[in-house]
């Protein structure tokens, strides 16, 4: 039991499939013995597997308000803090783990679509790619089914920053969303900081300071609900985004902008060039700071990875050089080679 403890979601998962799948075998396919501890077991699995499900049915039918976020991080923020002012119960948290600014959208709402983009996730942002795979519950075909199953009478908050990531989720949403007749409420955290006078906003719900954070839930957790004209131009700039074939998108004068891929390498080159300007000469900089400094300047709400990728792009293309243990990307140095 000490061991099931440290257990995470997806370890848990495959126990339980595992069980499944043994008890299903013995039963069927078992000696006398086997096939009678196979059925025992099975229907133990099922008789908890029902009580579980009720008490989520009965837990569902509490909740008033559904929370859609779009990273696995602030959905763990969110329902921090909706634990602490007591709102917990009735709310529920929904999470896209994902990263609508870099991959392919077009047709995203299919299964050939969401095949596409996993592919080109595979390729160019491995971290996203495998982080989706682990977490079943929040890949976009089951969120697409969660958002389009919610009831009428539940409150639809959606949580969104001004960055590309975000931004691009929210018309996503409210593509799916097109159907519902009840309103739909947004919490846009960087114009809320913004209005209320609270300094300058970071570009991410995650940089939010966790007292600030827990103020707007409390105080404007209830969101502002969409008039028709602004949810049908969400629905209307989301086809004409996903009908593009751009797979890196950036947050521009309030807008989402379709963009070619090496977009930021001259940030990346610049960012390594004001590094290796506070090092010695002929030193080195991790590539990690590399990140790290670009989403800086870039000041764009961008995967880590997508970042990695592009730096080995420029590498290959004879922009920056290196050195370190192949296989390990992220401890590699960066240099100029030439600009």
């Amino acid at each position: 039991m000490e061991k099931l403890s440290g257990f995470g979601e997806r370890e848990r998962w495959l126990l339980l499939r595992q069980l499944l799948n043994k008890a299903i075998h013995d039963s069927t396919n078992g000696e006398h013995e086997d096939r009678v501890f196979g059925q025992r077991l099975y229907n133990l699995l099922e008789k908890h597997i029902e009580s579980v499900n009720n008490q989520r049915l009965q837990e569902e039918e509490l909740q008033t308000h559904v929370h859609i976020v779009f990273s696995l991080s602030e959905a763990g923020s969110l329902k921090v803090a909706l634990s602490q002012l007591g709102e917990r119960e009735e709310s529920r948290v929904v999470a896209f783990n994902d990263w609508f600014s870099v991959g392919p959208i077009t047709e995203l709402s299919t299964k050939e679509g969401q095949l596409r983009r996993q592919i080109w996730l595979m390729e160019h942002d491995r971290d996203s790619y495998y982080s989706d795979s682990i977490n079943k519950e929040h890949q976009i075909e089951l969120m697409i089914d969660t958002l389009k199953n919610i009831p009428e009478n539940k409150t639809v908050v959606t949580w969104c920053a001004d960055n590309a990531h975000d931004q691009t989720g929210l018309r996503f949403a409210m593509y799916l969303l097109r159907e519902r007749k009840s309103p739909v409420y947004v919490v846009n955290v960087t114009q809320t900081l913004t209005e209320t006078g609270q300094g300058n906003a970071p570009i991410s719900q995650a940089l939010v300071e966790r007292d600030k954070y827990i103020d707007i839930v409390r105080n404007y957790g209830e969101g502002i609900p969409l008039n028709s004209d602004l949810r049908k131009r969400y629905e209307s700039e989301w086809l004409e985004l996903s009908g593009q074939d751009y797979v890196l998108r950036l947050w521009e004068e309030g807008k989402v902008l379709g963009c070619q891929e090496d977009k930021l390498d001259e940030v990346i080159v610049k960012s390594v060039m004001e590094l290796l300007d506070k090092h010695n000469p002929g030193d080195m900089v991790n590539a990690g700071e590399v990140v790290t400094k670009t989403l800086e300047i870039s000041k764009q709400h961008i995967s880590y990875s997508f970042i990695m990728y592009r730096i080995w792009s420029l590498v290959s293309e004879g922009v920056l050089m290196f050195k370190g243990q192949p296989g390990f990307p992220h401890q590699f140095s960066i240099g100029l080679s030439h600009v």
